[in-house]
């Protein structure tokens, strides 16, 4: 190998951890072509603040914001926006004022019109970009569609999470020190609302932004069931079942040891790497990030 080839080597696997680290790359205008970048609203930062322009390098939204989430890359797109503000109170006894900056979202769309106003604590968009979950500072969670409507009032549940592949995690409950022996009540509804899954599970694993699952685990006085989005139910499809018979691929390679784990029926792993890079528990493969 060349010196050149290692260079280049080297390069293309810096670059690759760039990516995986979800890097951005802030770089003067004078130095970039935005007709060529594929997001119908792109980024910019003047004067410490962040604003958006398009393909054709007019500026759509001025700059405003201090954060942003999310990319618009089509018409029906989505992406969230956030204000900072500072917020103070006396501490007890004494003098002295403690401060505090937090963030408050809002939501645009991809002509650049602000759909949700900056004013709330957290803001989860769906998939599909139709729905979002709104955290509001006092009155907790609710979800509402794209042009407004109400479809989860506040006060139903205590947390509602994002919705991927037309469902969502609720909860009931206020406890949120991790303590197992708590009264939170977990389950999973769909974009109308309509609980599919009751809420009596003690812990149900995060499927939001993972569009890819095809099932998620739940738990219920301390046992593991799947809960498969495809039926809305805890059995497993027919097309899985058959899966449990044991068969080798044309490169010798067998499959049907853990049939019905994730890993391997949604993920395709075969037993071997499950035996080799799991250590022989297909569940290690929810620990990798």
């Amino acid at each position: 190998m060349t010196d050149k080839e290692f260079e280049q080597g080297q390069y293309i696997a810096n670059w690759a951890q760039l990516v995986e680290d979800k890097i951005w790359i802030i770089t003067p205008v004078n130095q970039y072509d935005v007709s060529k970048d594929d997001r119908l609203l792109i980024p910019f930062i003047k004067d410490h603040r962040i604003g958006f322009v398009n393909q054709s390098a007019v500026c759509i939204v001025k700059p405003q914001f201090d954060k942003f989430q999310g990319e618009i890359k089509s018409p029906e797109a989505l992406l969230c926006v956030a204000k900072r503000f500072s917020y103070g109170f006396l501490t007890s006894g004494k003098y002295e004022v403690r401060t505090y900056d937090s963030d408050k979202w809002g939501v645009l769309d991809s002509n650049g019109k602000l759909i949700v106003d900056t004013e709330y604590k957290d803001i989860a968009i769906s998939d599909n970009f139709q729905l979002l979950t709104l955290h509001d500072f006092q009155k907790g969670y609710c979800v509402i569609n794209r042009n407004g409507d109400i479809i989860v009032p506040y006060g139903k549940y205590n947390y509602i999470d994002g919705f991927t592949n037309g469902y969502a995690r609720v909860k009931i409950g206020k406890v949120t020190n991790g303590s197992k022996m708590n009264d939170n009540f977990w389950g999973i509804i769909d974009e109308q609302g309509k609980v599919v899954l009751p809420l009596e599970y003690s812990s149900i694993w995060n499927f939001y932004d993972k569009p890819e699952f095809k099932y998620t685990k739940v738990i219920k006085d301390g046992c593991e069931h799947r809960f498969y989005f495809s039926t809305e139910s805890l059995d497993l499809p027919s097309e899985l079942k058959r899966k449990r018979i044991g068969f080798y691929d044309d490169y010798g390679t067998h499959y049907g040891e853990f049939a019905g784990s994730y890993a391997q029926d949604v993920m395709g792993y075969s037993d071997d790497v499950i035996n080799d890079a799991f250590e022989g528990d297909p569940d290690n493969y929810w620990n990798i990030d």
